[in-house]
């Protein structure tokens, strides 16, 4: 379970100072964690991967439309219905023919839609000119 106000953080908030996840974890209770933290987001049915830097996995029991909007969108593109990733974590951008392919600096490669290719690939080219080959 996770509590986040959106409400309470603006749209002109830094990345670094948006609130942190609070989500329910069985073994442990509560617990915050740090949004820049969250390398990408991945879904499985009505369950969500979580995959954070320092390698860990938490299988949440809500869908990514629960958490899309609580992210912030400077950081985080939609890559795929079912992936969503953390732009500070993009190392390269590689052209497919299904769609392309996002290489993170953990050594995961993503896929990216067809239909959102253009879209990906400029949001990325704004702030990361290297990544264009």
């Amino acid at each position: 379970m996770t509590y986040f106000s959106s409400a309470s953080a603006s749209a002109r908030t830094s990345p670094t100072e948006w609130p942190p996840l609070k989500l329910y974890l069985r073994e442990t209770g509560r617990q915050s964690f740090s949004v820049g933290d969250l390398v990408y987001l991945q879904a499985v049915a009505n369950y969500s991967w979580l995959n954070w830097v320092d390698g860990r996995r938490m299988l949440m029991p809500r869908t990514l439309k629960y958490y899309s909007p609580k992210l912030p969108t400077e950081l985080f593109i939609r890559l795929h219905r079912n992936c969503v990733v953390n732009r500070r974590y993009v190392d390269r951008l590689e052209r497919t023919d299904t769609g392309g392919l996002v290489h993170l600096s953990t050594g995961e490669v993503l896929p990216v839609s067809r239909r959102r290719w253009s879209t990906v690939r400029r949001q990325l080219a704004n702030n990361m000119p290297h990544l264009m080959n």
